[in-house]
């Protein structure tokens, strides 16, 4: 029994991952790891050799999808589908250099997804096929073990080999050059005598691939390479290529199919995103009101029927609009995750001081009780988009503030540095911080490295700074130490 085809994902959003394996299970492939890295998909790569890949253009890390892909063109050829939800001519560009096998432009539909891994699955098995029967075909010039012919050019008398005559699926070695191309297809019979004649008037080298005439099907293909021997005789070899020719011919035809699909994908995109800020407003509205009435109807019954409910009842209903409510952030948090891919960023001056003193402003009126020691440099600009830069430091000075609770005086710094001749952000706090093991993990959506006992949170803010940074051509990253706080820089270079 055949084994199924192993499918290694590399995808950074873990929802989006976790339902593609989910997707792939039930068509029945086997997904034997999900990489969010291009470091990560290459070690997994070697480590579990799939049979295809499913990669994701824009991952975590210094490579994104087609870089790794380029990698592996060169180290681990293995077939990959790219995963976008971008059709930018220069990224399309840098893609189709990676000979890709198929790409999915997201959102996609199970039976695209199906498709597009069996056409890829296909077309690397012939590609496979070819490659073999190259391969045995040389070991077959190699060996000599192939049909001769030679020919009289006075006579046009053909002498041939048992090996030919098999080939030609004639009876009698001894036939003449007219009876020869009787036997060729008679699409191809008029060029392939034009170039019989050419070649014989002056002597020299032929070489030519043509169908024989047969009725069987598929149509068999032959390759005759000859050369003069003397001044009126040509000796060359016969040989049946009709299983290169077909793959060929199958693999054009794939490749025909991918192009069209490509260009077809593409041009849905525009829909595509139209749909998704559809999907984003119906979740927006039919999700959340549910919700908030579990979250109402779970207070009712603590004010109106607690006595009722008991004590261990009342806990329960307690929870219940707690998880609602949590659910409700979860969605809020994931529909301005979602945003995110469709905004395309309003480029402008941004005063960051200015952002920052009122963002933490509004963070002391809130506890007013803490005791808070709070700096924001002076004359910290940027040119980016005013929403999205203002949605980076709200989120980065709210996640410090949070994480200082616990201490007797919140310290909050805001500034910037240079570091290689690049200007660097920065926001740095004396807050619980954490092992810098764990800092990957941190811009990955509902990572936590606390609990939500400790700290409340839906673990999704910082992939919104690592998405709006990376919009704008920058990147993020920390450096931490347990118990003695965390300094989170990020960059705005712009490039688009």
């Amino acid at each position: 029994m055949k084994s199924p085809a192993r499918i290694l994902i590399v995808e950074d959003e873990t929802i989006v991952a976790f339902n593609l394996q989910q997707r792939l299970t039930q068509l029945g492939y086997d997904v034997p790891a999900v990489a969010v890295s291009g470091q990560e998909s290459l070690d997994l790569i070697g480590q579990t050799r799939p049979d295809l890949v499913l990669m994701d253009i824009h991952i975590e890390g210094d490579m994104d999808g087609i870089e790794v892909a380029a990698r592996l063109k060169e180290q681990n050829p293995v077939p990959v589908i790219y995963l976008t939800a971008y059709s930018e001519d220069s990224t399309l560009e840098r893609a189709r250099k990676t000979s890709p096998y198929g790409y999915l432009i997201k959102p996609f539909s199970e039976r695209e997804l199906h498709a597009t891994i069996q056409m890829a699955l296909e077309r690397h098995t012939v590609q496979e096929a070819l490659e073999e029967n190259r391969r045995l075909l040389q070991q077959a010039l190699d060996a000599a073990s192939m049909g001769v012919l030679e020919l009289d050019t006075v006579t046009t008398a053909m002498t041939i080999s048992q090996h030919t005559a098999d080939l030609l699926g004639r009876n009698n070695r001894q036939l003449t050059l007219a009876d020869f191309l009787a036997g060729v297809d008679e699409k191809d019979r008029a060029h392939v005598e034009a170039k019989f004649r050419e070649a014989l008037a002056p002597l020299q080298q032929f070489s030519h691939e043509f169908r024989l005439l047969t009725e069987t099907r598929p149509r068999r293909w032959i390759k005759v390479d000859a050369s003069p021997v003397s001044a009126h005789r040509v000796s060359g070899v016969v040989q049946d290529i009709s299983a290169r020719k077909h793959a060929e011919i199958r693999l054009q035809r794939l490749n025909e199919g991918l192009e069209h699909m490509v260009n077809e994908r593409t041009t849905e995109l525009r829909e595509s995103l139209k749909e998704l800020e559809t999907f984003s407003y119906s979740v927006a509205h039919d999700l959340r009101s549910p919700i908030r009435s579990i979250s109402g109807l779970s207070n009712i019954l603590l004010e109106e029927h607690r006595n009722a409910l008991g004590e261990e009842g009342s806990t329960l209903i307690a929870r219940i609009a707690a998880k609602s409510t949590q659910m409700g952030n979860l969605i809020d948090a994931l529909l301005n995750l979602s945003k995110l891919s469709t905004v395309t960023p309003q480029l402008g001056a941004v005063d960051l001081s200015e952002m920052a003193t009122e963002i933490l402003s509004q963070q002391m009126e809130t506890e007013p009780e803490r005791v808070a020691d709070v700096r924001v440099a002076a004359g910290l600009t940027a040119h980016g988009d005013p929403v999205l830069v203002r949605s980076v430091l709200d989120n980065l000075l709210r996640n410090a503030w949070k994480f200082c609770a616990k201490r007797d005086v919140t310290r909050i710094d805001v500034g910037q540095e240079m570091q290689d001749g690049q200007q660097v952000f920065f926001v740095k706090d004396n807050g619980c911080g954490f092992d810098m093991a764990f800092a990957d993990q941190l811009f990955s959506p509902f990572r936590r490295l606390h609990s939500e006992t400790e700290f409340k949170g839906t673990g999704i803010g910082l992939s919104i700074v690592q998405r709006i940074a990376a919009r704008h051509g920058g990147r993020v990253w920390v450096q931490a130490e347990v118990d003695k706080g965390a300094t989170f820089y990020f960059t705005l270079d712009n490039r688009e």
